[in-house]
């Protein structure tokens, strides 16, 4: 049989039947079998496929993880109406029922009966893969079955669109079977897209491991050099062009997640050493120039690949007028009649168009992203570099946070802009072009359209100047609060021990919540603007269309489409251009700060001389180190005596062995010379060697024990004699080895797969919950049926078919309020949406902040500071930025494809079901790609961490680095650390390359079959009657292809955003300390009042799988009892500070404060309880009030009290501002000395019962060391005392001493008795400091009051020296205000004697004048005096208070009551205050 004849066969055409009267397609009467074969047959025949294979996947797969319906019900519902489908045809079949039949055919045609049965046949498969789904379920490609029941439902639709035209035609009962068969399709697709079962595991199901892979197991490491360099540069010219070199990495993280091995090193070209030697190059030479300027030293070290990119964006730019004019070309062959051949030309041509400007755009993006990374990291290396070589006084003008932020912010801001700076010239190019073709359709009407475009942008550029100086101010915000971030965490277990988490939380917040008012107001400002934007295309689109038909034109389908397209390409420009234009000025901003650090003052840096080739840098052999003397004998005294070595130190042993002293004292050198000739000459270095304990007649040598070996010795513990052999079960033997692996640092945390619902559900939450959501869903529906029937209208305007009823002004006004009421709406959706996100950004920052100020110390000693700061920083920044707005994007883009899909559906169903099987090769390469891209971002997001941790611990070790010239070092550090995240950045890029060119071409296709199928379906018809809905779907059709790019890409980068989130909740979710306050188990008032400690069988260790620090320790301390606590390197000083203050937690044991277990309360009642006194001083930016009271819980005369018994009350009344005077950043504007006498002053303040002293005066000088330990015997009198020793001189006179060795009690008991037995562990400390320091510590500890009460009244009788004279200066000074009397009288006579106004008479009035000043008589006017000028109250009497307290110093000279030399060195301030008659 011939293929005509059995085609004839198979369908069975009727000539001149209904099918070809009545139906005006090119099909003829092949209509009803072309459609229910090609169209629903084949729609049915991909979804029987689709269920075998997932019924294969639930039978056969076991790698697939298998899950159990909690209910079955759901699934029987759907298998009723599956039942229904599958016999409804079957049915048909058999009773010979056609619904195609209108001609009077006898018998169902060979067609129908195959259609039907293949109808029955899937749902019968779908009826079995549901009763299998009540067995075993699984989720994987449940997606797919969803999508083929929708095909389904649209090829039926294409069949009954086309039976509703005919349906006078049909016999009641046979439509109504038929559609009673869609009716359910059409529930149980509807049932199907929503149903989302609730599961519970296959029980005793264990999935099978393809190849054994899990991202934990893998370690992420950087390739080694060579190895698996970038393909890109080698490849050939067609993969450049399609990217295929990024397939192979594509395809292998589609099969598993992506690990940094897989990923490529940089090529040369892009690596920060390379980037940066040329920028530094360029800058060098901007550096000479007058006024230098960052941006062309960049453009001279980058710029040419930028420029390069340029012009692939003028062929991008051309494609896309190719639609809206041969949009027009089409409509018009159209309105003429012309021949069908020529509409599929014109498809072709759009396709063709399409596909150009899909590749242009690819090489644009690439090249202009790739100077974008480029940019950053040449930046973020300058800054690196620069902040190594910033002098003091340029450190001091940049803090830590302000150069973080622009290494995380800044660098980022030039990077994003870099990527659409060519749009300040294509911009305004595709303007022009778009007004001319305008002008070409509408003529003088488009110029007026174009008018309205001029007179709106002076509104642009007042915003963008606002918003200018908005961003600014928030930026500073942000500075600032990355800065005290910085410092709380670097001094976290401070802010711990003082209980300090709240105050700094409420800090940290408040300068949140400014920042985030200034981002508010800047944001809602940009909401305005874009409000602007979106209405001047509404707007131009009305008084065009409006002035061309008042003026006598004819709106045509060709005129007002093709507008509509141009109009539409030129909003793309007008909505980009003024937010570029705010990025650019964000972007100069930046570049100003960047520049300004760039040209700041720096070192002038030395090279270290070159190594000797062949010979090791550094080598060692049979090395043993050890701590302190070992290291002066050993490395200072041997290794580096031909070197001259400057030694900077506390450490007063040592000063016997160095060949030179220098003695500075408050900035100036003193003393210096020998150590024979200071002791014998120099009375200061004899009263810093005496305070010391370190004064002796002979120089001797110090022997050490040579026995390693730790030794048990008889201690008490608990007051209790205990006794103990040696070689005890203490000592370490060679066979104990660890079980477990710890590891120091924690490998940061990475998620693997999609975003799981649980971030989707953390920000939903976060931003107020379903009902803000749900007006934000409400607003995208609204705003797109609005947009489809503003499109609509314009169709039914421009029908010149039909009869027009009115008038073309009610065209132009419905137009206009539809397209108003659309543009309201999404304005609308930008505010709630602005609002909405950043309450969910403060919400999130503050929970992640709260979180973290929890978090138990052993998170942060795993987790390096940049880490965290990272979160604070770039992870914040997304969600503060990107989040809402991508998320926004999406879901725009997302209803606009539905809108696009529901129109096409309705003016031509045929096109939509050729088109769908598109969407799931769409659908397929989008999760191809994002199986890649989702590992790349996260992995980018991992590898930008270290980059800022190394930046942190180069600020922090900046002394060593410049003490051993380690710039290049670490600078090669930090850009392998940079290059290792580039690598991620230029992978996530090229894929996002790898996924246009697929998609948009896919798109282009879509265009050609929508363009093709509207032709064919409407070949016999009236041409000019069908214009019109050609236009409106054409005008759709067009924007098919962007749309689908820019939803699945918008997906992405929605996704990846989130990922932000995602790394926010991982902190915000971190385990917390114990409660702070337990409301229920308060402490008694007054609690401590006794302080008496107890230590009950103790064991405690850091982190599990490390072994205990304390083992079972256990001992008593009495009330107001001093307790020195010695041992060596790691035998559990700090750790059983840690235990009490509950930083770290006990394993197992009890720790009572006045017999109440201390784990039962609250930890902010427990610190509160406890002083402390740190060894290294934390001071924090702000003022000096706050450092010492962050709560404000104290008045002004208690803190000044605290400083005065701390001896600062002077140095800080010299300050202006007093209590508020500014503390900078880690206190370096004060001495080390000063910060530790300032926590002293804390724990003064908190009078706590019980006062820890963890090695107070290790790091301070020997006057401060004394200051303290004064203030420490003299005002916690009445404290329990734990005083860590550093020098034991500081810890003799404690009333007992624990000697700690390997996390056990050694001994316990009094210093005397202690060093009465010559075998003790602290005798031999005692004895290792020295002979003549240890025969003086002997002396004190074995009954030597005597010597003691020495050293007390020669400290008693200076003072009692001091106070006369400051008394009697203070008497003299009030003498010259109470006694000036009788010498006014004096002077007045000499001065009348006097026969012309001299000098005497002057200074007679000068004396009066003072009187009256120091009795009062003057305040008002010397008060009015001060406002006028300026001045400050309190700076001007103390002025005046120096000049009298000069006069009481002179007075004193004259009485000469003391000695002179005691006089003159008195340089004490009177306290005024105080001073009383």
């Amino acid at each position: 049989m011939a293929p005509e004849g059995l085609l004839d066969w198979y369908c069975k055409p009727v000539e001149n039947g209904k099918w070809v009267t009545l139906v005006p397609n090119a099909l003829g009467a092949y209509t009803p079998c072309a459609t229910e074969t090609v169209v629903v047959a084949l729609s049915h025949l991909v979804l029987w496929c689709l269920i075998c294979y997932r019924i294969w996947l639930i039978c056969k797969d076991f790698s697939v993880k298998r899950f159990c319906l909690q209910s079955s019900l759901f699934n029987y519902g759907l298998g009723a109406l599956a039942a229904y489908n599958t016999a409804e045809p079957l049915y048909r079949a058999v009773m010979g029922i056609s619904v195609v039949n209108l001609d009077g055919q006898s018998s169902l045609a060979p067609f129908e009966v195959v259609t039907l049965l293949v109808e029955s046949v899937t749902w019968c498969t779908m009826l079995a893969l549901l009763c299998s789904e009540t067995k075993v379920y699984i989720r994987e490609f449940r997606w797919y079955i969803r999508f083929g029941v929708i095909y389904v439902l649209v090829g039926e639709a294409t069949l009954f669109k086309l039976i509703l035209t005919l349906n006078g035609y049909y016999e009641r009962s046979v439509l109504y079977l038929y559609i009673s068969e869609i009716i359910c399709q059409v529930v149980f697709c509807i049932l199907l897209l929503f149903y989302i079962p609730k599961l519970i595991t296959y029980p005793g199901y264990i999935p099978i491991e393809n190849g054994a892979f899990t991202v934990a197991s893998a370690e992420y490491e950087p390739l080694s050099a060579g190895e698996n360099v970038c393909p890109e540069r080698c490849v050939n010219l067609f993969s450049r062009i399609f990217f295929s070199w990024m397939t192979p990495l594509m395809r292998e993280g589609y099969k598993r997640p992506i690990t940094d091995k897989d990923v490529w090193q940089l090529d040369t070209w892009d690596q920060t050493e390379t980037l940066y030697n040329n920028f530094q190059r360029c800058w060098e030479e901007e550096c000479t120039k007058p006024k230098p300027w960052l941006l062309r030293a960049l453009n001279r070290s980058l710029g040419a690949r930028f420029w390069f990119g340029g012009m692939f964006k003028i062929g991008n730019d051309a494609t896309q007028f190719v639609g809206p004019i041969v949009l027009s070309l089409l409509l018009e062959s159209m309105q003429r009649g012309d021949p069908a051949w020529i509409g599929y030309l014109y498809a072709a041509v759009i396709f063709l168009g399409v596909t150009l400007g899909v590749l242009s755009d690819a090489q644009y993006s690439q090249n202009v992203m790739r100077v974008g990374f480029r940019i950053r990291a040449t930046l973020v290396a300058a800054i690196f570099r620069k902040t190594l070589r910033l002098t003091h006084e340029g450190r001091t003008k940049f803090a830590s946070g302000r150069i973080t932020n622009m290494m995380t912010q800044d660098a980022e801001a030039l990077k994003q802009v870099c990527q659409q700076l060519h749009g300040l010239w294509s911009a305004p190019l595709r303007i022009v072009v778009s007004i001319t073709l305008l002008y070409n359709q509408l003529g003088v009407a488009s110029l007026i359209g174009a008018v309205i475009l001029v007179l709106l942008f002076p509104i642009q550029t007042f915003v963008i100047g606002r918003m200018k100086k908005l961003s600014k101010e928030g930026l500073q915000r942000t500075d600032r609060r990355i800065g005290l971030m910085n410092e709380v965490l670097a001094a976290m277990e401070t802010v711990k021990c003082y209980a300090w988490e709240n105050s700094f939380q409420q800090k940290v917040q408040h300068i949140r919540n400014d920042e985030l008012s200034w981002f508010r107001k800047a944001q809602l400002l940009g909401a305005c603007n874009s409000f602007i934007l979106n209405s001047i295309p509404v707007l131009v689109t009305i008084v065009a269309f409006g002035v061309y038909t008042l003026l006598g034109g004819e709106l045509t389908p060709a005129k007002a489409f093709s507008s509509i397209s141009l109009f539409a390409v030129l909003r793309f420009p007008l909505s980009m251009f003024p937010n570029l234009i705010t990025q650019v000025v964000n972007a100069n901003v930046s570049l100003k700060r960047l520049e300004d650090l760039l040209l700041a003052e720096e070192r002038k840096l030395q090279p270290n001389p070159p190594l000797q080739s062949g010979l090791p840098a550094i080598s060692i052999k049979n090395g043993t180190f050890s701590w302190d003397t070992k290291v002066f004998d050993g490395c200072i005294k041997d290794e580096l005596r031909g070197k001259t070595r400057i030694l900077v130190t506390n450490q007063l042993h040592f000063l016997p062995h160095v060949d030179k002293i220098i003695l500075i004292q408050d900035g100036m050198i003193k003393e210096k010379g020998t150590y024979e000739e200071l002791i014998r000459h120099g009375p200061l270095f004899q009263a810093l060697m005496e305070n010391a304990g370190k004064m002796e007649n002979e120089i001797e040598e110090r022997t050490t024990n040579g026995d390693n070996e730790p030794k048990v010795f008889t201690f008490e513990a608990n007051g209790e004699p205990m006794k103990s052999e040696k070689n005890h079960s203490l000592k370490k033997t060679s066979s104990t080895k660890k079980e477990d692996k710890s590891v120091l640092i924690k490998q940061e945390e990475r998620e693997t797969g999609i975003i799981s619902f649980s971030v989707l559900q953390r920000y939903k939450n976060a931003l107020g919950g379903f009902w803000v959501v749900l007006i934000l869903f409400s607003c995208y529906v609204t705003s797109e049926v609005l947009r489809a029937s503003r499109s609509t209208w314009l169709s039914v305007w421009t029908d010149q078919t039909a009869t027009k009823h009115h008038r073309p002004r009610f065209y132009i006004i419905v137009y206009a309020c539809i397209s108003f009421g659309q543009v309201m709406v999404t304005l609308v959706n930008s505010f709630w949406l602005i609002l909405s996100s950043l309450y969910a950004a403060r919400r999130l920052h503050n929970s992640m902040l709260t979180s973290i100020l929890r978090a138990p110390m052993s998170f942060f000693h795993t987790n390096p500071i940049g880490r965290i700061i990272n979160r604070f920083a770039k992870d914040l920044g997304d969600i503060d930025r990107n989040v809402a707005v991508t998320s926004n994007m999406f879901l725009s883009q997302i209803f606009q494809l539905l809108s696009a899909f529901v129109l096409i559906g309705i003016v031509s169903t045929i096109s939509l079901w050729a088109i769908m099987p598109l969407l799931i090769i769409f659908y397929a390469a989008y999760l191809y790609y994002q199986s890649t891209s989702r590992e790349i971002k996260r992995l980018d997001s991992i590898s930008r961490s270290p980059v800022y941790a190394q930046f942190g611990e180069a600020l922090n070790g900046l002394v060593a680095i410049r003490a051993y010239k380690a710039y290049d070092r670490m600078a090669k550090i930090n850009g392998k650390a940079m290059d290792n995240n580039i690598r991620f950045t230029l992978v996530n890029m090229s894929s996002n390359r790898w996924l246009g060119i697929r998609l948009q071409s896919l798109g282009g296709l879509m265009i050609w079959l929508t363009a093709t199928f509207a032709v064919l379906q409407n070949q016999r018809a009236d041409s000019a009657a069908f214009a019109p809905l050609m236009g409106l779907l054409l005008s759709y059709t067009l924007n098919i292809s962007s749309l689908l790019t820019n939803t699945l890409r918008l997906a992405s980068q929605a996704e990846n955003s989130f990922n932000a989130v995602e790394r926010v909740g991982t902190y915000v979710d971190l385990p917390s300390e114990a409660p702070l306050i337990i409301e229920n188990n308060r402490p008694p008032p007054g609690w401590p009042s006794s302080g008496i400690i107890e230590f009950k069988n103790v064991v405690m260790r850091y982190r599990q799988n490390l072994p205990p620090v304390l083992r079972g320790i256990s001992f008593r301390i009495m009330s107001t009892e001093k307790v020195g606590i010695v041992g060596r390197t790691g035998a559990g000083k700090s750790s059983m500070f840690n235990s009490l203050f509950r930083i770290v937690e006990l394993e197992s044991g009890k720790i009572f404060i006045d017999e109440c277990d201390v784990s039962n309360y609250g930890l902010t009642d427990l610190r509160k309880a406890l002083g402390i006194i740190p060894q290294s001083p934390v001071l924090f930016s702000g003022t000096v009030r706050f450092n010492l009271d962050p709560f404000g819980e104290h008045n002004d005369a208690d803190l000044w009290e605290a400083l005065e018994r701390a001896y600062l009350k002077d140095v800080i009344r010299r300050n202006s501002l007093g209590l508020d005077a500014e503390v900078s950043e880690a206190g370096e504007n004060f001495s080390m000395g000063q910060r530790q006498l300032l926590s002293l002053a804390r724990a003064l303040l908190r009078r706590s019962k019980i006062l820890v002293l963890d090695e107070a005066t290790a790091a301070v000088d020997v006057g401060t060391d004394a200051l303290i330990q004064k203030t420490i015997r003299e005002d916690f009198t009445s404290c329990t005392m734990l005083v860590i020793a550093h020098r034991i001189n500081t810890i003799i006179d404690c009333d007992r001493i624990l000697v700690l060795d390997a996390g056990q009690v050694l001994e316990f008991d009094t210093p005397k008795n202690l060093l009465s037995d010559e075998d003790s562990a602290f005798t031999k400390m005692v004895c290792s400091t020295g002979s003549a320091n240890a025969q003086y510590l002997r002396t004190i500890a074995l009954g030597g009051r005597d010597t003691r009460e020495q050293f007390e009244n020669r400290a008693f009788e200076n003072k009692r020296k001091w106070t006369a004279s400051a008394r009697w200066a203070a008497a003299a000074q009030l003498a010259i205000s109470l006694s000036l009397t009788s010498p006014q009288q004096n002077l007045q006579a000499i001065a009348e004697g006097s026969t012309d106004n001299n000098i005497l008479q002057e200074t007679r009035n000068a004396t009066q004048t003072l009187q009256d000043v120091l009795q009062g008589k003057h305040d008002s006017a010397i008060e009015v005096a001060l406002v006028q000028h300026q001045v400050s109250k309190e700076s001007w009497w103390l002025e005046l208070f120096k000049v009298i307290e000069g006069f009481s110093i002179m007075s004193r000279l004259a009485r000469n009551r003391f000695n002179e030399d005691e006089l003159v060195s008195e340089d004490r301030d009177i306290d005024w205050g105080n001073l009383t008659v």
